[in-house]
């Protein structure tokens, strides 16, 4: 969270996550097969790939 002469820019680094989380909508049906597998007594191996309306990746 420092900009490029090394002072603190809390600003930018907020904004920086904000951009890099995946959609509620993704997060909610992560959170959905996690526990459904739980509930079921299985585990997911491997990748698990996403994708939404838009074509991006998750």
């Amino acid at each position: 969270m420092k900009n490029k002469e090394g002072y603190p820019d809390p600003t930018a680094g907020r904004a920086i996550r904000e951009a890099d989380r995946p959609p509620e909508n993704v997060v909610m049906f992560r959170r959905k097969i996690k526990s459904m597998c739980t509930i079921f007594h299985l585990r997911i191996l491997g990748k698990v790939t996403i994708v939404d309306e838009k074509g991006r990746r998750w």
